[in-house]
């Protein structure tokens, strides 16, 4: 039998009080495929970060995701944000003097005050719009950059000293389509 993926109402009901000892393998399979997110696709998944060749939607990521985020101001998809004392997100920018060491990418836009945000802790990325930008850099450092709030560079300056991560071989092995490993440091470092 496939395993199903079932409502919470029908696992609940399900699990009750088993009183009767009739919950199945199979229904215990199918809780956990359940209970399992679309980022546990693939074998071997549950225990590892996920792979750049399993990310094969455009604007898509997989990894370490905190949901209902509120962010403090706007923000689009793929910015590069920072955590305010406030525990609201902001973009972030090396050359402000508002730092903060926690960063996150935001995976869609949010208007300022919205609390339904979804953001990307770590993990891989997609997002084909920086295929020009990470072209020839794979394995080598992304920073954020200074002066545009939320944007990356490739090219590290006073400023702009903060890795945020780095791009990875694409799906056939070839040069890097907009994939990266997002792995921010810790700590926003600058002038």
């Amino acid at each position: 039998m496939a395993d199903v993926q079932r409502t919470r109402a029908a696992l609940l009901a399900l699990f009750a009080d088993n009183v009767t000892g009739e919950i199945s393998p199979q229904d215990l399979r199918d809780f956990l495929v359940t209970l399992m997110e679309e980022e546990f696709g693939n074998p071997g998944d549950f225990w590892k970060k996920p792979e750049v060749r399993k990310v094969t939607t455009d604007a898509y990521a997989k990894g370490w995701k905190d949901y209902s985020q509120i962010v403090g101001s706007d923000v689009s998809a793929f910015n590069i944000c920072y955590l305010t004392a406030s525990g609201e997100w902001k973009k972030a920018d090396v050359a402000l003097s508002t730092k903060t060491g926690v960063l996150a990418m935001p995976m869609d836009s949010y208007v300022s005050g919205a609390s339904n945000c979804i953001m990307l802790r770590e993990g891989v990325v997609y997002y084909s719009a920086w295929s020009a930008t990470l072209s020839g850099f794979i394995g080598r450092p992304i920073y954020l950059a200074s002066g545009v709030a939320g944007s990356i560079t490739t090219t590290q300056t006073t400023n702009s000293v903060l890795v945020i991560g780095y791009p990875e071989r694409s799906d056939d092995g070839g040069t890097a389509i907009g994939k990266f490993r997002f792995k921010p440091e810790w700590a926003i470092r600058g002038v």
